[in-house]
């Protein structure tokens, strides 16, 4: 069996769209909303993990 190997941003990206797509469907109604509201929690996720990144990156100099 081959092994898969991913870095941690890959991982992060991955984790931030199952939850952004778990919190569209749980929170909104109808399917333009759970769409808008998916990908502006994915977007804000990545904005996130390049904030943090740069806070670390800065802080570890």
């Amino acid at each position: 069996m081959p092994k898969m190997t991913l870095s941690h941003f890959e991982v992060t990206l991955i984790f931030a769209l199952l939850i952004s797509v778990v919190l569209g469907v749980v929170t909104k109604r109808t399917d333009q909303e759970r769409i808008r509201y998916g990908l502006k929690s994915f977007g804000y996720f990545v904005l996130t993990v390049f904030g943090l990144s740069w806070l670390m990156y800065l802080g570890h100099r």
